[in-house]
């Protein structure tokens, strides 16, 4: 799509003075008292016509001014910003990512979708093996910060305090500062030097936490700005299964990317637009950081955010 230079002025001015919070329809006399647009009102209003042939813009209302369609606002957030240059390989951390969410929600009423770091790439300090309950042990993966992930496995038929002690050194053989994932691998391959009365259960037990560690999760914050404004209570499915339609729309890209309310499977998303960021943790993909504001929200103030996290080297 070819714009002239003064259609180009023009529909700068109304996607400036449309996305500021308000919504408000914008006039042919507004924009042509703006300072440096050096130009009459009657001008504007054959840019404006234009621009509605374009499908940029349109008019609401009978005499009203225009507003940008859903087309016009990801043409101009494609065409007039370098999105892929901002927040490109994003490497905030869980901290970050959660304070940023709570502070756009807040700010600026707008929804935050945010998937969590993969726990998989979680670097193991130390394991820890506990006698749980009758049936099961309860194996700690500990991180440095001294989280953990958690979980029960089924203890083998002679089992003891003795043979408990021995598992334990073995998984700290096995995950000493290795990531989650990297220690799945080795328990695989050193299956062969775990103690005999365990190792028919390492098969059980390795299934087990690589589907826990591969476990998907989010969160969500600022819902109640969409449904107050939709005025309707109906489930978005926000959260995990939100974030797999947006990461299937933009796999690959980086930096900001944008899409339509309309371009994900929520039928009552309409004149919302969703910002997604993709991060990384240790050059690793871990998930998006996703803002679904609506079409008037301050999109190049909500935009800006995002380089204000100080980034880190690959």
């Amino acid at each position: 799509m070819k714009l002239s230079a003064r259609d180009k002025q023009v529909f700068s001015a109304v996607m400036s003075l449309y996305c500021n919070g308000e919504g408000v329809p914008v006039a042919s006399s507004k924009i042509a008292k703006m300072k440096g647009m050096a130009i009459c009102s009657a001008t504007v209003r054959n840019a404006m016509a234009r621009l509605e042939n374009h499908g940029l813009l349109f008019s609401p209302h009978t005499s009203a001014g225009r507003v940008p369609s859903d087309l016009g606002i990801k043409y101009w957030l494609q065409e007039y910003f370098e999105l892929a240059t901002i927040a490109k390989f994003w490497q905030p951390d869980q901290e970050q990512l959660v304070t940023l969410a709570h502070s756009l929600s807040q700010h600026y009423q707008v929804c935050c979708v945010v998937g969590l770091p993969q726990v998989s790439s979680q670097k193991v300090f130390r394991v820890e093996v506990l006698d749980f309950d009758r049936k099961h042990w309860l194996v700690l993966l500990i991180d440095k910060a001294g989280q953990s992930q958690n979980i029960c496995i089924n203890k083998p038929a002679d089992n003891s305090d003795e043979l408990r002690y021995q598992f334990a050194l073995w998984m700290n053989t096995v995950f000493s500062q290795q990531t989650l994932k990297e220690g799945l691998h080795r328990m695989r391959a050193m299956a062969h030097s775990a103690m005999p009365n365990c190792r028919d259960l390492l098969t059980q037990w390795t299934r087990e936490l690589s589907l826990q560690l591969g476990t998907d999760n989010s969160i969500v914050v600022g819902e109640r700005h969409i449904y107050n404004r939709l005025e309707q209570s109906n489930d978005l499915s926000l959260g995990v299964p939100f974030l797999h339609q947006v990461e299937d729309k933009l796999a690959f890209r980086d930096g900001v990317s944008v899409l339509l309310g309309t371009e994900v499977d929520q039928a009552n998303l309409s004149r919302y637009i969703i910002l997604s960021v993709p991060y990384f943790m240790d050059q690793e993909y871990q998930s998006r950081f996703c803002v679904v504001c609506p079409a008037e929200a301050p999109i190049e103030s909500i935009i800006e955010e995002f380089t204000r996290i100080e980034q880190k080297g690959p």
